[in-house]
């Protein structure tokens, strides 16, 4: 349970009994279960208990005052089971009373889960938990909204926010036969489990949904860097390390006929003694460990940017025959493939620090997300800065000659091309492989 002084607080919202498209079954007695559970984890309620079956307005009104409740706390969590779309890329969850007949109605009718992740950005909070168990098939789709995909559409998290879909993005969730989805049965007895960190605990929860589903549902995260641990119970729950238990608040009730799935085994591979760490620059701020090497395999657990404690053995191409190598790892109990882009060996020795030439194309050498054009674009470095630290230097997938080379300037970490910098010592450029 959480420590005395952490103050904890929770919008949970289910809705059910939709009045223009199909109702759902079970999202009312998923925000029960949640509403209850989370109760008992030391969570205070906007308006102490589940909202169902709401409609816009009250909607809107709800989100205001949880973000007014979120001020000065140390941890939000908005959880929201029902219908839920995506428009032009946005994630929209439906109230009871929607009844859109054409795009434009969207923004009057519907919530953009984007005012959330506002809230409790204004707010504060360390730490911020969007949970949407919302990726049914879109109940809409006979009506013109052409622009509208499958599933919901993944979210950049702000920084401090993790946001926990109950499936992946662009695929649909099921709402379940039995009276509560595969997803929030699974999240609520595994959050009540004493002991599992914030990424174990989602990560046990995707291998449940995996399990109760035969592989046709794996949640997925969207995470930014979190600061510190946080445990939803057990000792040491909270946002820090070594806080006490609350003997007064009540386990927890788990569902009787849920069996918690089989412990994964760690893959037992020689590792050698060689660290390496997560670059800052990978997508949404977590790299995926998965089961096998390439993009289509399940994922085991999601490692944070910035991570320095990941043990590397083999790398490999991926099965899917891209040409980016896959690496197997250990990282905290846990085994499995990394992309080989995101990761960077750790070592004593300091970085060369290399100088951006005065006649660089446009006053800036730019910094991308990998090594290439191709690659976002994530930051640029000034024209004649003489601080760049420049790690490991390879040639791009796409045929060029030039290296390109893992740089840091100022706090930030990705790529930028050998051809505008040169070592500050040596006056040498940097060349592939070193």
């Amino acid at each position: 349970m959480p420590a005395r002084s952490e103050t904890r607080v929770a919008l949970v919202v289910g809705n059910s009994a939709y009045r223009h498209i199909p109702a759902l079954d079970n999202p009312a007695n998923d925000a029960r279960l949640m509403a209850t559970t989370l109760r008992s984890l030391g969570f205070s309620l906007v308006d102490d208990g589940p909202q169902l079956d709401v409609d816009k307005a009250r909607l809107d009104a709800l989100v205001q005052a949880f973000g007014e409740l979120a001020q000065g706390a140390d941890v939000a969590l908005f959880y929201y089971a029902g219908h839920g779309m995506q428009v032009r890329g946005a994630n929209y969850l439906v109230p009871v009373g929607a009844n859109p007949t054409k795009e434009a109605d969207v923004d009057f009718q519907m919530l953009d889960a984007g005012l959330v992740l506002r809230q409790m950005e204004s707010a504060g909070t360390r730490l911020n938990f969007v949970i949407l168990d919302a990726c049914r098939n879109n109940p809409f789709g006979g009506r013109g909204l052409r622009s509208t995909g499958t599933g919901l559409a993944q979210m950049r998290a702000p920084e401090g926010t993790l946001i926990s879909y109950a499936t992946q993005p662009g695929n649909v969730a099921l709402d379940g036969r039995d009276g509560n989805s595969p997803y929030t049965r699974s999240l609520a007895q595994t959050i009540s489990r004493p002991g599992l960190d914030v990424f174990q605990t989602f990560n046990e929860v995707g291998l449940a949904v995996m399990q109760a589903t035969g592989n046709t549902q794996q949640p997925w995260l969207a995470s930014s860097p979190l600061r510190g641990s946080f445990y939803f119970a057990g000792a040491g729950a909270g946002t820090g390390t070594g806080t006490a238990a609350r003997p007064d608040l009540p386990p927890t009730p788990r569902p009787a006929d849920i069996v918690p799935p089989p412990q994964p085994q760690p893959v037992q591979i020689p590792v050698p003694r060689r660290m390496f760490r997560v670059l800052e620059s990978v997508s949404e701020g977590i790299l995926n460990m998965r089961t096998g090497p390439g993009a289509g395999n399940p994922v085991v657990v999601a490692i944070p940017a910035g991570t320095a404690d990941l043990a590397v053995g083999r790398c490999r191409r991926a099965e899917d025959g891209s040409t980016t190598p896959w690496c197997e790892v250990q990282w905290r109990g846990s085994a499995g493939w990394v992309s080989g882009r995101y990761i960077a060996e750790v070592t004593e020795r300091p970085r060369p620090t290399f100088r951006v030439l005065a006649d660089v194309s446009q006053g800036v050498l730019n910094m991308r997300a990998g090594p290439g054009v191709r690659f976002a674009l994530i930051g640029s470095i000034p024209a004649g800065a003489a601080d760049v630290a420049v790690g490991r230097c390879r040639l791009p997938d796409d045929g060029g000659r030039t290296p390109w080379c893992e740089v840091e300037w100022r706090g930030r970490t990705g790529w930028a091309s050998a051809c505008c910098m040169v070592n500050v010592d040596t006056g040498a450029y940097a060349r592939a492989g070193e």
